[in-house]
């Protein structure tokens, strides 16, 4: 008989993710996925997981399915190469070697994703409408759906994105609670955590099949790099890298638009975008870049949004995962990574021999005390990471776009000083130790316990 009931609100990878933890950590806990649309489908585009996220999937006995559709790379470290490209002759600013990386089509993550589930446990067409937690703590919480439709269950955990109606409804609640104690400031504070935030970047996803490209452009440079290219400029990038097992070059080309950060988005946050709406803000920009635009044929815009600092995740039984509770900038990669870790502990908490459905709270708390500052530091990070990809940090305030394409404004010195701490800011991924850090997360959960 299972020790007591979740629900998981989202199929995206973070919620798939969950479930296939709990299976391995908590055969006992019995869950349930509910996912708003009515069929799963990622929109094309690459997504990576680094090294220290790989432990994670090793962990779960998802390695051998992954490395079917990933790209084979079989040096221990992963290439890196950032290079200033908004002028004619472009310029390479850092090159560096992260521990290896691999690099998905996220349609067929989310597919070897989805053959680990029991096709019970995930519920299409249900949207979230509402949910409610008895006052005194105990009894089922019940969720409402829009279709009218009702479930329960003891423990519900908000894994349905950067949209997250779980985070709404938590905020609100929290909210209503913190006016009904006259903290009127507080209560402004938290509804403004319920929606999210656009980030005033967007992105152009593209996908070359290079099997559809001639014999001389499979030989171009831009075409055969192993890892990571970044090519930046002022309030712009294009990255590429290999997916699919080498099959398809993913192509992201971002831009800012500093004046429209935090303000709310007028149009669709994904849409169909044209080669040429493309191509237009990368002109006069070196010739690799404008041979990989050449073979582009239309892509995917993206409106990157983020979720603002959640002063917590938790509130009673109910608890925020991934971009749910900590979307984030795209610049280090590392969004999904944090995702997987966030559900990675919860299984693990919640399949503790001494968690209890009366008890399994103190693990909600113990998940938000290490899980919230690690995650914010990370997006802190990512922030950091989009101002050197884009030279557009406080100490290069003054670089215009028409300075910057001059390809005279910045001295060799400026330009290593970007690299450098473009490396800096990802090297927590490659000192740090995950396992030992999970270790010393079960060890404060049993404190918690012991004390609580």
């Amino acid at each position: 008989m299972p020790k007591f009931k979740v629900v998981i609100v989202g199929a995206g990878l973070s919620g798939l993710a969950f479930g296939i933890a709990l299976q391995k950590y908590a055969p006992d806990v019995d869950f349930e996925i509910y996912d708003a649309a009515s069929q799963l489908s990622e929109i094309g585009a690459g997504v990576g997981i680094q090294q220290r996220t790989w432990t994670i999937m090793q962990e779960l006995g998802m390695e051998e399915a992954l490395l079917k559709i990933t790209e084979h790379w079989e040096e221990s470290t992963y290439p890196i190469v950032h290079r200033k490209s908004d002028q004619a002759e472009g310029v390479e600013v850092h090159r560096m070697n992260m521990e290896r990386n691999y690099a998905f089509h996220r349609a067929e993550l989310q597919k070897v994703f989805m053959e680990k589930l029991l096709p019970r446990q995930v519920h299409l067409s249900k949207r979230l409408e509402s949910y409610a937690q008895p006052e005194d703590g105990t009894g089922p919480i019940e969720l409402r759906f829009q279709d009218g439709t009702t479930a329960t269950c003891d423990y519900l955990f908000g894994c349905d994105g950067v949209r997250s109606r779980v985070r709404a409804v938590m905020y609100s609640q929290l909210a209503e609670r913190a006016e009904a104690a006259g903290k009127v400031q507080e209560a402004a504070e938290l509804r403004a955590m319920m929606p999210p935030l656009f980030s005033g970047a967007v992105v152009h996803r593209c996908l070359i099949r290079k099997d559809t490209l001639p014999a001389e452009t499979l030989a171009h440079s831009a075409f055969n790099h192993p890892g990571i290219v970044l090519y930046g400029g002022k309030n712009k990038h294009l990255i590429t890298y290999p997916i699919s097992s080498g099959r398809i070059l993913n192509v992201g080309g971002g831009v800012d638009f500093p004046e429209k950060e935090s303000k709310p988005y007028d149009g669709p946050w994904t849409a169909p975008v044209s080669r040429e709406d493309i191509v237009k803000h990368f002109k006069g920009w070196e010739q690799d870049v404008q041979e990989v635009l050449k073979y582009i044929d239309g892509g995917i815009l993206w409106a990157i949004h983020i979720t603002g600092r959640l002063p917590t995740y938790v509130d009673g039984r109910v608890a925020l995962v991934g971009d749910a509770a900590h979307a984030m900038m795209h610049h280090l990669g590392s969004g999904s990574g944090q995702c997987y870790e966030d559900a990675w502990m919860l299984a693990q908490f919640l399949g503790n021999a001494n968690i209890t459905k009366d008890n399994a709270a103190v693990a909600l708390r113990v998940y938000d005390e290490i899980r919230r500052p690690f995650a914010q530091r990370v997006a802190d990070l990512s922030v950091r990471a989009a101002e050197l990809h884009h030279f557009k940090g406080p100490e290069l305030a003054w670089l215009t776009p028409e300075l910057s394409a001059t390809g005279t404004a910045l001295t060799q010195e400026q330009l290593m000083n970007v690299g450098e701490e473009t490396e800096q800011v990802r090297a927590w991924r490659d000192h740090s130790d995950l396992v030992e850090e999970n270790a010393a997360a079960m060890t404060r959960l049993a404190e918690a316990l012991a004390a609580a």
